[in-house]
């Protein structure tokens, strides 16, 4: 890196407060008086080097460094306020500081956040659990009475009848027509449909709920569901 020498000059210069530089030193040395110190065309960076420079230089001659004494010359009537051995923080960090100061209640929000939202997903799954078995299982008190194993096909011959097919056990899942069996189709749990016989023949079969499949089991038997 190069040498530049009006920098080396400037950073030789003794450091003079502007409230304290004629106090401390009227005159410079060749007789002039010393101008006021102005620090508005410097930067932090170089304030910060010129003090160090001006520090060191001061240790090594076993002196005071000059902004030192000028604090001396002048102390702030809160200088005793000052702590000698400040405890670390985290201003250096920033937004970053922040953050951190703010991740336990992040931390508690989001727990019990969690927690609600897995008692509700615990709690709708229940519910249709409780309402499935409710449309499944309609009257309880009536299927206890019957007797396992009990068949669950039933037939009819003439006349007009509403049945009701289901899945689940001890309801009927599969009714016999003279012509045709009816079931229950494929992803459906229960159904209802109305159906008219007469002279043996099937003559309408209207689906009221859910969805049902015929098989016909006669020759001549037309198909009567869509």
């Amino acid at each position: 890196m190069a040498e530049d020498p009006e920098l080396d000059a400037e950073l030789d210069a003794p450091y003079r407060p502007r409230e304290t530089r004629e106090e401390l030193e009227p005159v410079s040395g060749d007789g002039e008086p010393n101008p006021p110190f102005d620090s508005s065309g410097q930067t932090m960076a170089e304030l910060k080097t010129r003090a160090d420079h001006d520090r060191s230089r001061a240790l090594d001659s076993g002196q005071t460094p000059d902004f030192q004494r000028s604090r001396d010359v002048h102390p702030n009537r809160r200088d005793d306020e000052l702590l000698t051995d400040p405890p670390l923080g985290d201003h250096h960090l920033g937004r970053f500081g922040g953050w951190e100061a703010g991740s336990r209640g992040r931390r508690i929000i989001t727990g019990v956040l969690g927690a609600a939202v897995l008692a509700g997903i615990v709690a709708v799954v229940t519910f249709n659990s409780e309402l499935r078995e409710r449309r499944l299982h309609p009257m309880p008190e009536v299927e206890a009475t019957i007797t396992p194993g009990t068949p669950r096909e039933m037939s009819f011959s003439e006349g007009k009848f509403r049945v009701g097919l289901s899945r689940e056990a001890p309801a009927v899942n599969l009714v016999h027509l003279p012509d045709r069996d009816i079931t229950l189709a494929r992803g459906a749990e229960k159904a209802q449909f109305k159906v008219e016989i007469r002279d043996g023949q099937t003559r309408a079969i209207k689906v009221l709920t859910g969805e049902i499949v015929e098989t016909l089991t006669a020759e001549g038997a037309r198909p009567l569901l869509d």
